[in-house]
């Protein structure tokens, strides 16, 4: 059984390399055909250039790290890391075919990256952490109507009292007690 894990996880390791392989060359040709070879009119600055640069020597690293992982036989299609390096090169190969047809402003795309991260970083770590659950956010969009249910009452104007309380009756004992400890704020919960 375990063999065949094992060969079930390289297998799909291969297939996520040659992707990867193939990936890159196409990105890198069409960015690098484009930019410095047919377009001779929107010539790269230094700037897009140094861009350019940084950016696939990320991707490339990020690459290589996914490479040794894979050949320590660890599953390449595990979520977590993995899937956000994944997701890095994916999106630096979109910024850089779009910016090579549309134009430098494609760049701005990239900040999708980190803005991502720091979305992660809010849910994951600081609501269940350090707000212990109590996502302020959330509570700041609840006073403005219209968008978080506030007293205007929110999206739509919300069910009476006798149906609010109807669905709290049909709850059981241990979803009254996850929810007690969720009013209470404590970390153990994750609301979602």
């Amino acid at each position: 059984m375990a063999k065949a894990s094992s060969k079930r996880i390289a297998a799909s390791n291969a297939a996520a390399q040659r992707t990867l392989r193939a990936g890159f060359l196409v990105a890198n040709a069409v960015h690098l055909l484009l930019v410095f070879g047919l377009r001779r009119r929107t010539r790269a600055t230094k700037s897009a250039a140094a861009a350019y640069v940084g950016s696939e020597m990320l991707a490339l690293g990020l690459w290589w790290t996914l490479v040794r992982m894979a050949r320590d036989g660890d599953d390449l299609g595990q979520a977590g890391l993995t899937a956000y390096m994944f997701d890095i090169i994916y999106v630096t190969w979109f910024v850089h075919v779009s910016a090579a047809l549309f134009g430098a402003w494609c760049w701005y795309f990239w900040l999708l990256i980190p803005a991502y991260g720091g979305f992660v970083l809010y849910t994951k770590l600081l609501v269940p952490f350090v707000f212990r659950g109590a996502d302020p956010l959330r509570s700041l969009l609840n006073l403005v109507p219209g968008l978080g249910g506030g007293a205007a009452g929110g999206r739509g104007a919300g069910p009476a009292p006798a149906e609010a309380a109807a669905p709290q009756e049909a709850q059981s004992k241990r979803q009254a007690k996850l929810q007690k400890r969720a009013e209470k704020g404590d970390p153990r919960i994750v609301r979602r």
